[in-house]
């Protein structure tokens, strides 16, 4: 077998450039002996002999063991439902040791939770979505399926970790690089307000990275409430207050509070602009979350904000937007960061 022989320290370097370019081979495995890296690759071109020499990197033979690959959860739903399959791959997302799955075939959903264990080690619970999130408090109903009957999980993203119970509070690991971008902008000692908080996510991640900011975080529902408390003492994150209120209460006591603020609330954000504007600084950056339609949604939501801008005497620059994730075969999450330019 083919390999790049590379120094550790340019290791990384150099795994980056053969996948950029598609030569390493990675059904064969990567070889680590002495100060040494050995990346099996699959050819070889000018490009990359040129890449190599600058990086004090050549090509060796070496010998690499192939690496059984593991069944895709196509593959084993294919296996596990044969031609029932088109109407189960419905996909499934995992939150701790549990895993929740889509098939609305109830009599489906037990091979279904069989395919996502035997390729997930991890997950001991496997939980059936009975229904769409939904109420004042933005919950779902879960069937369990296999495993361990439970609805309770640790759950550990971007180095921190949360405990929660899926059937008392939303929560999306989807949200997870959203969270990390936010968290990688927040600007030294701000003051940031997470409207709409759940079990934490936003305010503790964002607190546990910048010791000298002061996050607020606001949630309506009791429960979601007592697991952000919770988790606020795992994570020792001491600058988080965390609220318990309706934000259109609460935002009165924290007028021109915020230089950040957080609306993970996609089907109802627009309705709380109102309390925005009592929260936000001057240049205050918000960031927006909405639902709308896949090819209209930017237009659309930043229509909506313009003309309530425009209404209220102030102005706003959208500085960043993106696509979260798709919501439905029409539908899109969104995400628009923007900046509130005029005080009042």
């Amino acid at each position: 077998m083919r390999c790049v022989k590379t120094l550790r320290s340019n290791a990384e370097k150099v795994r980056k450039y053969l996948a950029r370019h598609k030569l390493m081979v990675n059904n064969y495995r990567i070889i680590s002996a002495d100060e040494f890296i050995y990346f099996p690759i699959s050819g070889t071109d000018a490009g990359l002999r040129a890449f190599l020499s600058r990086h004090n990197a050549g090509i060796v033979n070496r010998n690499s063991k192939e690496i059984p690959r593991k069944p895709t959860y196509r593959e084993k739903l294919m296996e596990q439902l044969g031609e029932e399959y088109g109407n189960a791959i419905k996909g499934y997302d995992i939150i701790g040791d549990i895993a929740t799955i889509e098939s609305k075939n109830r009599k489906n959903a037990l091979k279904v939770a069989r395919a996502v264990a035997s390729i997930n080690k991890n997950v001991k619970t496997v939980i059936r979505k009975t229904g769409p999130v939904s109420g004042r408090y933005r919950i779902r109903k879960y069937e369990y399926v296999w495993g361990k009957r439970k609805y309770d999980t640790i759950y550990r993203e971007n180095g921190a970790v949360f405990n929660i119970d899926v059937r008392k509070s939303f929560f999306s690991p989807r949200l997870a690089y959203e969270r990390g971008r936010i968290n990688g902008i927040v600007g030294k000692g701000e003051k940031v307000m997470v409207m709409f908080a759940g079990v934490g996510p936003f305010a503790i991640e964002i607190a546990k990275c910048h010791k000298d900011a002061e996050v607020v975080a606001v949630e309506l529902n009791k429960q979601a409430y007592r697991y952000m408390i919770r988790n606020i003492g795992l994570n020792k994150t001491k600058n988080v207050d965390a609220v318990l209120g309706d934000v259109k209460e609460v935002s009165k006591s924290y007028r021109h509070f915020a230089d950040r603020i957080i609306m993970p609330l996609p089907k109802d954000s627009f309705e709380f602009l109102d309390s925005v504007l009592k929260v936000a600084k001057r240049r205050c950056i918000v960031h927006y979350y909405a639902f709308g339609r896949k090819d209209t949604a930017f237009k659309e939501h930043i229509g909506r904000l313009r003309n309530f801008f425009k209404s209220h005497g102030r102005k706003f620059k959208v500085i960043f937007k993106r696509i979260v994730r798709p919501y439905s075969p029409k539908d899109i999450e969104i995400v628009v960061d923007f900046v509130i330019m005029k005080s009042p």
